[in-house]
């Protein structure tokens, strides 16, 4: 039976609850992960393996369909690195991303996907619709990128054989603790998530954790600004849209991150018309935001959001 709401809080608290993962898709993803820890642990010794991406960061939302695709990002750490090999010598990314794909093909429980050309990853199939993808790693001690205090930050394999930053646990707290502060509590990963479906649903090419840093720099401020305001997440929703054209031209990363910074990767003309776009519709959802009766504020909202806001 399909949910009755009355009020425009409530609607998107509808919104909210039906782009979260359904618990047994949550319990597939995690019994994958276990599986493919405890296999690659036990096959490889000292090698740990652990979640990235939105996994890692709880942001992640529903596919569009429960059969669609569900992709789980994984890290193999081969240990800690203390100082970078000469040329011909050390472990290559190419030679760890061997390691780790005999460890699963020996398995034979394991569909190998063709590898990747772009980026040097393992990813295994599997029939109930998940994807998990594999990046061997190190943790980087080298002193080349240092943080006093936190998470270390890991060196990843590059397609062309290079070594690069990616500061996964580092990122991660940084959604985390913006979650945790009294202003935003209970609503900035709700609001990720928020609009990472809307824009999925309007085919804005962006990609997830790009929306993530935009809402770092976008949505936690307004939150701790708002927190005497009577306002809901449908103004989160008219105030990220009003204001992401104006951090799409130069790349962007988390504060004081150590990963490469984001791109859209678009063209100038694309990238122009995007942020047009964005622009006028953060115009028309503030003068949603202005309705004053919830009936047909609701109307418009679902006009405007179209599934899953609740009819």
């Amino acid at each position: 039976m399909a949910q009755t709401v009355s009020t425009v809080n409530n609607g998107f608290m509808e919104l909210i609850k039906r782009i979260e993962l359904n618990d047994s898709r949550i319990k597939l993803a995690s019994q994958h992960y276990n599986a493919v820890k405890e296999r690659i642990e036990t096959t490889l010794p000292g090698k740990t393996v652990s979640q990235i991406g939105s996994f890692q960061r709880k942001t992640k939302i529903r596919p569009i369909k429960d059969s669609d695709p569900l992709d789980v990002d994984l890290i193999v750490c081969f240990g800690d690195a203390y100082r970078y090999a000469d040329l011909g010598k050390g472990t290559t990314p190419q030679q760890a991303l061997e390691s780790v794909r005999k460890a699963l093909v020996s398995d034979g429980t394991y569909k190998i996907m063709a590898p990747k050309s772009d980026a040097p990853v393992v990813v295994l199939e599997y029939s109930d619709g998940f994807l998990v993808e594999l990046t061997p790693c190190f943790r980087d001690l080298t002193g080349k990128y240092p943080r006093q205090g936190g998470p270390a930050c890991y060196i990843v394999g590059t397609s062309g054989g290079s070594w690069l930053p990616a500061d996964y646990d580092y990122d991660a707290s940084i959604i985390s603790s913006i979650n945790q502060l009294d202003a935003t509590k209970l609503s900035f990963i709700p609001s990720i998530k928020m609009i990472k479906a809307f824009l999925r649903g309007k085919n804005i090419p962006l990609k997830s954790f790009h929306i993530e840093i935009l809402c770092v720099y976008i949505i936690a401020p307004a939150l701790i600004e708002w927190q005497q305001k009577e306002w809901g997440f449908n103004h989160v929703l008219a105030h990220f849209l009003s204001k992401a054209h104006t951090m799409l031209i130069e790349p962007i990363s988390m504060p004081e991150s150590h990963s490469p910074p984001i791109v859209s990767e678009l063209s100038a003309f694309h990238l122009k018309k995007l942020r047009y776009t964005l622009t006028e519709l953060g115009s028309q959802a503030w003068d949603i935001c202005k309705e004053s009766n919830d009936s047909k504020a609701l109307c418009r909202w679902r006009n405007f959001i179209g599934e899953p806001f609740p009819s």
